[in-house]
């Protein structure tokens, strides 16, 4: 092929101290179907054997070169690459992460066919607890970024990214990329992806969006997203300031400076709760209500029990008394008694077959639970679907549960 037919993708990927899962990305790297690739690997002063792995890569294949500077941090590790690279596109790499053979094929099939300047694809989280989807909360497609703007932060004012916020899984064309790392400052350690996709999306460009998901993004305890700051809201300031400078000379100005807003209330919960040294575990200092989606009611009125009176279902009961699309028909709990006698008007199970309602919602944290209780009212006789669930959402400093509004209803 020739480079018009095929043109060179850089492939960078920043290192630190990742010895352990270096081989897994680089091999996945390697195994691109697409093979017109350059890998630079920038060694920002790892201390542990990463180097040497990296050496050893660069000996069986000449498409690897290596960088290897002192500690500096993200965008210097990124800026480093970027200036050495040589491709047409660019997309990046964590060094804990691995790719499928897929990806940069199809992004890259995806930039020429669509003639954008971006295009996002969506990602596989891989935990201990097990692999989650992280979608894109806008739909695939190609936009340009001047109408979507007010989405790309949160997704129709939702606890939702419209665009994630990683670097990775993600193809850039290189000069633009240049462009923007450099005038992004070395001192955001902290969100420094969204400093990079914000600068992207906030011009004037096609993104196309993709359905495909071929990137898997690892997280891991003692990473650094996961382990304690003390300097976190030093960083956190740093990025705001970024970000505030950045949606000021945008037209949708007052509407992107408010989600920042509530991103950065958001945040510093966070830090308090979990980045400070503050909090004990399982002991929050700040706790947020669980919270309802009403919008899946607005189509018309609906009558609901509320099956369940712990945090949730109290959490629940608060807000479905304020709107105006629910009637509140009961609220049944198996310990009715322990809530009667603080004086809750709590009803056993059995309320639900002497009343009329259009849902039974069921106010529990996890799905398990909730599918453990529909098969309990199931057996009951009570028709499965009007058994419904709301994922509890806007609760992320008490649990890792994902934020989703009510499932379930699509009548």
């Amino acid at each position: 092929m020739s480079d018009k037919a095929s043109p060179l993708v850089s492939v960078i990927v920043p290192i630190y101290n990742t010895q352990e899962f270096l081989p897994r990305c680089l091999d996945s790297i390697l195994n691109q179907l697409y093979e017109n690739i350059e890998i630079i690997l920038v060694n920002d002063g790892s201390t542990d054997g990463s180097l040497s792995v990296c050496e050893k890569y660069a000996r069986k294949d000449t498409r690897i070169q290596i960088a290897s500077q002192p500690n500096q941090g993200i965008i210097a590790a990124k800026k480093t690459g970027i200036r050495i690279c040589r491709g047409s596109y660019v997309m990046f790499v964590d060094s804990d992460d691995w790719i499928e053979p897929e990806l940069a094929g199809v992004m890259v099939q995806a930039m020429r066919e669509s003639d954008c300047s971006l295009v996002c694809t969506n990602v596989y989280m891989e935990s201990e607890e097990g692999i989650s989807e992280k979608r894109n909360a806008i739909p695939s497609g190609i936009y340009e970024t001047g109408n979507i703007a007010k989405d790309l932060f949160y997704y129709k004012n939702m606890a939702r990214y419209g665009i994630l916020p990683y670097s990775v899984a993600k193809l850039y064309p290189r000069e633009m990329l240049r462009e923007i790392l450099e005038n992004i400052s070395d001192e955001i350690h902290y969100a420094e992806d969204k400093a990079i996709v914000f600068s992207f999306v906030f011009r004037d460009i096609k993104v196309c969006f993709m359905d495909s998901m071929y990137y898997h993004y690892c997280v891991r305890n003692g990473s650094a997203c996961q382990s304690e700051n003390q300097n976190y809201l030093v960083e956190l300031t740093a990025f705001y300031k970024y970000a505030k400078k950045l949606f000021e000379g945008h037209r949708e100005r007052e509407h992107l400076l408010r989600q920042l807003g509530k991103y950065l209330l958001q945040e510093t919960k966070h830090a308090i709760n979990n980045k400070l040294g503050l909090a004990m575990p399982g002991k929050p200092i700040c706790i947020e209500p669980y919270q309802l989606d009403p919008t899946a009611f607005w189509l018309q009125k609906k009558k609901v029990i509320l099956y369940g009176a712990g945090k949730v279902g109290a959490d629940y009961y608060k807000q479905i008394k304020d709107c105006m699309n629910m009637e509140l028909c009961g609220w049944v709990d198996k310990n009715y008694g322990k809530y009667q006698a603080e004086e809750l008007d709590v009803q056993p199970i059995e309320y639900i077959q002497k009343t009329e309602y259009d849902y039974i919602l069921i106010a529990v944290r996890k799905q398990t639970v909730f599918e453990e209780i529909k098969k309990e009212l199931s057996a009951m006789g009570i028709s499965e679907d009007a058994v419904i669930w709301g994922r509890p959402y806007g609760a992320p400093y008490q649990d890792s549960q994902p934020r989703l509004p009510v499932s379930g209803i699509d009548r």
